[in-house]
């Protein structure tokens, strides 16, 4: 690749009035260093503004509501004390020349009504998702080095309309915190990503059943975060083939559901689509038996034409163990228009640097535990990795 000539260095503008300075960007991606009550510190500060070079950047998923939590140290938007933890991050991106959105994020199914976290404010309705059906398997850290799965005590939403108000109240809220935008994860089996599902969706209800009842609850997610921010600045992430947190799905259902949901995303003339390549269950790493996929599915190749085409507003980003090399190909051949690289952006703080004049890129040499914990401190593994030429 040359590097002083890469395609992934050019500006874009996002939506209608965003210039991006590169087609880079950081993905969203759990840390779990929300120690202050599960609010941002002067470590997440830093950890943002290290990487304020790429184009744009997509927060850590951020829950909206207590009863929407996965993690115990993942951060939350629900209330204004949250919003305002957040301002002196945003300032700081922005102070830095770069530009962030919020990922706005429910994890649904995929919980246990035991972690500490989700009960926290004492009126625990449940772990909410759109029918009782278990999503098999599940990890979660106890803290005291015990493990739990994803819960069978679950509660059905008895009217999505009013979840999706929480998910609008948390969109306001991150604008109040000085984000740009706003990116809805439909994807990893989580609460938006399960009402598309015919396994996890039950209902006989107007938000189940059929293509379009299965995706009336994210898409009127979306419509809700486009009252907040305008469509032009809402993106949503998804990966049809996913199946993270038990989501497989046949490759029938997962072209039926896909191919309407994006063509819906484009009718609204959202910023961007994000798509995901991930196809295999982390864990296993391959798909569960009964959903195999005909050789040589590729989502850009299926799905990019849908939201690449004449009169098309809406820009594709591509994510999931993209190189540089590849990306920069795709943006070449006239397929993406953006890359998210998520791990990437661990060991290299300076990823956009490195791309522009050709240096190596560093690797995670430290283990798997960087990505989630534990952690000797919370600065480990966080922000001390080194820009390249620093000693």
């Amino acid at each position: 690749m040359s590097s002083q000539k890469s395609s992934l260095l050019q500006t874009v503008l996002l939506g209608d009035d965003l210039p991006l300075s590169n087609r880079i960007v950081m993905a969203s991606m759990t840390r779990n260093r929300n120690i202050d009550n599960m609010k941002p510190t002067q470590l997440t500060t830093t950890y943002y503004t290290q990487r304020a070079s790429a184009g744009l950047i997509i927060s850590e998923g951020m829950h909206i509501y207590p009863q929407a939590t996965q993690w115990e140290h993942v951060p939350v938007m629900y209330e204004a004390e949250h919003a305002q933890a957040w301002k002196p991050v945003t300032a700081a991106v922005h102070d830095a020349g770069g530009k962030i959105f919020m990922q706005i994020w429910h994890a649904g199914r995929a919980q246990n009504e035991k972690m500490k976290w989700v009960k926290q404010d004492g009126s625990f309705p449940g772990v909410l998702a759109p029918s009782k059906v278990k999503a098999v398997g599940g990890r979660f850290r106890t803290g005291d080095g015990g493990h739990l799965e994803n819960t069978e005590n679950l509660t059905a939403i008895e009217d999505p309309r009013t979840v999706v108000e929480q998910y609008k109240k948390s969109a306001t809220l991150s604008e109040d915190a000085g984000f740009d935008g706003v990116e809805v994860i439909a994807l990893g089996g989580y609460l938006v990503h399960s009402f598309m599902n015919s396994r996890a969706n039950l209902r006989t209800d107007e938000y189940g059943g059929s293509v379009q009842n299965r995706c009336r609850f994210p898409l009127e997610v979306v419509d809700a975060m486009i009252l907040v921010y305008g469509q032009r600045r809402v993106g949503v992430k998804i990966s049809p083939f996913d199946c993270y947190n038990d989501s497989a799905a046949t490759y029938e259902e997962c072209m039926g559901t896909f191919t309407y949901l994006v063509e819906q995303l484009v009718q609204r003339q959202i910023a961007y689509i994000c798509l995901s390549r991930r196809a295999v269950e982390p864990f296993l790493g391959r798909r569960p038996d009964g959903f195999h996929l005909p050789a040589g599915t590729d989502p850009v190749d299926i799905f990019g034409p849908m939201v690449k085409n004449a009169g098309s507003k809406t820009i594709l980003m591509v994510n999931d163990g993209y190189t540089p090399g590849e990306a920069e190909k795709l943006v070449e051949a006239g397929k993406i228009d953006l890359i998210a690289f998520g791990r990437l952006y661990i060991p290299n703080p300076d990823l956009v640097t490195r791309i522009e004049k050709g240096l190596p890129l560093a690797e995670n040499d430290r283990g798997n535990h960087v990505h989630y914990g534990p952690f000797r401190s919370p600065e480990e593994d966080y922000i001390d990795w080194p820009a390249s030429g620093s000693s």
